[in-house]
């Protein structure tokens, strides 16, 4: 496990909806082209939860990671990266027009 920043952009939507109980999607919005895929990561990511329809509130994750700018990470098998291959197929070699 390792704790990770969750960057200022993402701290600063978990900040502005930290006094809330529950909040919208334009209270938390930095008004940046990202807000929305940052909201989003949030919100998968356990920070947030979705009380109604376009209503959420903060999750204790979400508050502590609030507090500090980090969150804690422990990778699962879906974020390890595979092996490379060891062996590379030869480029095929192109026959020339006579």
């Amino acid at each position: 496990m390792a704790l990770v920043s969750i960057g200022e952009s993402r701290w600063r939507m978990l900040r502005r909806v930290l006094r809330k109980k529950k909040f919208k999607f334009d209270d938390a919005r930095n008004m940046t082209r990202l807000d929305r895929q940052h909201f989003d990561w949030l919100l998968t990511n356990g920070f947030m939860s979705k009380v109604a329809e376009d209503a959420y509130e903060l999750t204790d994750r979400g508050r502590a990671s609030a507090d500090m700018g980090e969150y804690d990470w422990e990778p699962t098998a879906a974020t390890v990266a595979p092996p490379a291959a060891a062996t590379v197929a030869p480029p095929k070699k192109s026959k020339k027009a006579k």
